[in-house]
């Protein structure tokens, strides 16, 4: 889970911003959300942020002001601001993005992928286990026999049977993984690479924002492309295009 602040003197774009992330960022936990800047100065080196969603504009302590008295900074920086004639500085200290306000929800989410990706770069750990994973599946054990997947979770790799995978969802640039013990797992991963990474034996992409695991279907209701209510209870709209394919596999 990434750690956040929030700095912003205005009351409002402070706790809308709260509110987005919270909504559309389940991969970010807000620590703190702070109107003043010299308080956020006094706290920062104790809450030890990844990240700080940073307003410009503030009065006594500006944004940049904020940086420099912090001294070392140690996470990373996403401006935001109602100014576009602050980019070109905010790139120039290397701001991880610069987002204008109102802050549109697709650019806050493609941020906060960003934002997942320098993190996972910055732990060299992390990247070679997953290289060394992913050298064992390729060359150890065809897909079609794999009993365990690798799930890049922010803090390492969780392992998890195919046999407990309900389905899998496309939230925006994630994907979350639905296990039949009622557990979810949030992941960095477009819903095309997942699709990749499953074997197509017992998984089928249904629809653009589902994928299934056949053994976990209860019920098919004809439709246009159909639906399938699975084990769990929830319900899967299949795709048109994927209709006939998906009966095709589910009459073998």
């Amino acid at each position: 889970m990434i750690r956040a602040v929030i700095i912003d003197d205005e009351e409002i774009s402070l706790q809308a911003l709260g509110d987005k992330i919270a909504r559309y960022c389940p991969g970010i936990k807000v620590l703190r959300l702070f109107s003043k800047p010299e308080e956020a100065l006094k706290e920062i080196a104790v809450l030890q942020p990844d990240v700080v969603f940073l307003d410009i504009e503030m009065p006594k302590i500006n944004g940049f002001a904020f940086l420099k008295q912090c001294g070392a900074v140690n996470f990373e920086v996403v401006f935001t601001t109602a100014y576009s004639q602050y980019a070109i500085e905010a790139l120039r200290i290397s701001a991880l993005d610069f987002l204008l306000k109102p802050i549109d929800t697709k650019e806050l989410v493609a941020a906060t992928a960003r934002l997942e990706e320098k993190l996972l770069q910055k732990n060299p750990l992390q990247n070679n286990l997953q290289q060394q994973l992913q050298l064992y599946l390729q060359y150890q054990q065809p897909a079609s026999q794999l009993l365990k997947i690798a799930l890049p979770v922010l803090n390492g790799l969780e392992f998890v049977e195919l046999a407990t995978i309900i389905k899998v969802e496309a939230e925006n640039v994630y994907a979350n993984f639905y296990l039949n013990n009622g557990k979810t797992i949030l992941v960095c991963r477009t819903l095309k690479e997942v699709e990749k990474m499953l074997p197509q034996r017992n998984f089928m992409r249904v629809h653009k924002s589902f994928i299934i695991n056949l053994n976990y279907i209860n019920q098919y209701i004809k439709g246009e492309g159909g639906t399938v209510i699975l084990s769990d209870g929830s319900e899967v709209e299949v795709s048109r295009r994927s209709k006939n394919e998906f009966l095709a596999r589910i009459s073998k």
